[in-house]
């Protein structure tokens, strides 16, 4: 074993997470790259390229991108880890289950208490590969731990401006089960389960009569998606459209900055 330890991750919201649990001792790649969509994204011959020579490979799985498993399988060199995270992160709902077993949603970063388990399950694995340095890795996961708590605080002090029945959303995808259940929001209705997924017919107007009867003020399309059919409901509904994060995110954003611009975006758009 030597140092830097190689690590690709499958989204580039995970790039932050592994960086933080190894420091310098790790370097990290991201099959995904910024600003594609995990869900539909197809890998190049340069992206398997990239393969060679990692360590570690960690993935999100709940059907995120599950399906790049497969192709990491067939091109990981002999020796190198898959580790997803799914199964390895206690489902919120409880039960001692995990997000895997209970079938949660699979965007568990965007609750900042499950984020810091992602480098938690990063940290735990480095360990055991690389126990000369334990005290590096543990010590980066508390610091990170004890961010998230902090930062979690942060979030909901900036949402807590929001009355009660300013708090649902209707937003592109199915994204935003962990963010509403963290910080006492609503998932009033989305466009489609998955991007990719053709829309019923009636989407639009399903969800523009959801946005009218319950007085929605705005809309979210999320970032490196088709906004048509979100701008189709904010004008059958007679609102604007804004914009979130969920699983694409910008090169230049770390996950705070991420979690930061929703929470203002929610804010923004959704208070009195």
């Amino acid at each position: 074993m030597q140092l830097p330890i190689r690590i690709a991750v499958t989204l580039p919201v995970f790039e932050g997470f592994a960086r933080e649990a190894g420091g310098g001792n790790v370097e990290v790649i991201s099959l995904i790259p910024a600003g594609a969509d995990p869900h539909t994204y197809e890998l190049t011959a340069e992206d398997i390229e990239k393969m060679k020579g990692v360590d570690f490979f960690f993935l999100n799985g709940l059907g995120l991108d599950s399906r790049l498993q497969d192709l990491i399988e067939a091109n990981r060199d002999e020796g190198s880890y898959v580790i997803p995270f799914a199964p390895n992160t206690l489902s919120p709902s409880g039960g001692g289950r995990t997000a895997e077993q209970a079938g949660d949603n699979a965007h568990l970063w965007l609750d900042p208490s499950l984020a810091y388990v992602y480098v938690e399950i990063v940290a735990d694995e480095l360990v055991i590969y690389d126990g000369v340095h334990q005290d590096t890795y543990d010590g980066n996961f508390g610091d990170f731990q004890e961010r998230m708590l902090d930062f979690q605080d942060e979030v909901y002090a900036l949402l807590q401006g929001l009355p009660a029945g300013r708090r649902a959303i209707v937003t592109h995808h199915n994204a935003f089960d962990h963010f509403a259940r963290k910080f006492d929001m609503e998932v009033a209705g989305y466009a489609v389960e998955a991007p990719g997924a053709a829309p019923a017919p009636d989407a639009a107007d399903l969800l523009a009569q959801t946005v009218r009867e319950q007085a929605i003020p705005a809309v979210f399309a999320e970032f490196g998606y088709d906004t048509t059919l979100m701008d189709q409901v904010a004008a059958k509904a007679g609102v604007p459209v804004c914009t979130l994060y969920s699983d694409i995110l910008d090169a230049a954003l770390t996950y705070e900055d991420m979690m930061r611009a929703n929470a203002d975006e929610i804010v923004r758009c959704l208070a009195p």
